[in-house]
């Protein structure tokens, strides 16, 4: 006999052992979110080591996480859209609490217009270079206030997951886990890619601009 999990009044409970179809969703945000907080962290060292310094290693981490950003907007966006739709076992998991439903969108403008204007600095129109300076390093620090912000609260639930999904220990396995980690794999490689035909030019990049920081 199963036990029903907790569910909110008026929901149906859904039998403990019966496969819940969010439980995919979430493992897949979780482990693109790791992933991303591991790359993210490495380009944070790049700015304490002074960017000039390294803008081979920051250019390089910056299209390597440029894809997995796109996986990690596609599943959070999947989420609520099945949720405000109203599917059932997206209502039943319920949404995050509201601060962070508040906190989420602007972490969405945050961080593809930290990737974006990197990009657009690096490999851009040289008259956009000054602008999209400007506002990758303004940015950038808004992002950062902004993800602490939302990752304190369940970052420890997050790593779970992942690991979970990485090592399919007995007992917390969801079906999917191949898939889930092939496409994280196929974002990184694709970043990867990205990294090596356009970060090539690191030396003539400073020649041209010597005077920014």
């Amino acid at each position: 006999m199963t036990t029903p999990t907790h569910s909110g009044p008026g929901q149906l409970a859904r039998p403990e052992h019966s496969a819940d179809p969010t439980e995919g969703n979430a493992r897949l945000t979780a482990l693109t979110g790791v992933l991303l907080l591991v790359l993210f962290a490495a380009e944070i060292v790049t700015e304490i080591l002074g960017v000039r310094n390294v803008l081979t290693a920051h250019v390089v981490i910056g299209y390597l996480l440029a894809p997995p950003v796109l996986v990690k907007l596609g599943s959070t966006g999947w989420r609520m859209a099945k949720y405000y739709r109203g599917d059932p076992d997206y209502r039943r998991r319920g949404a995050p609490p509201t601060y962070l439903r508040v906190l989420g969108p602007v972490i969405v403008v945050l961080t593809v217009a930290l990737v974006g204007s990197g990009i657009l600095t690096y490999n851009g129109p040289h008259s956009l270079h000054t602008l999209a300076l400007d506002v990758h390093k303004v940015t950038f620090y808004l992002w950062l206030v902004a993800v602490v912000a939302h990752v304190v609260p369940h970052f420890l639930d997050a790593v779970g997951q992942a690991a979970a999904d990485l090592l399919g220990r007995a007992g917390v396995r969801v079906p999917g886990a191949a898939a889930r980690r092939a496409l994280v794999l196929g974002a990184l490689v694709l970043g990867a890619l990205l990294a090596i035909a356009l970060s090539g030019h690191a030396g003539s990049y400073l020649a041209l601009f010597p005077k920014h920081h």
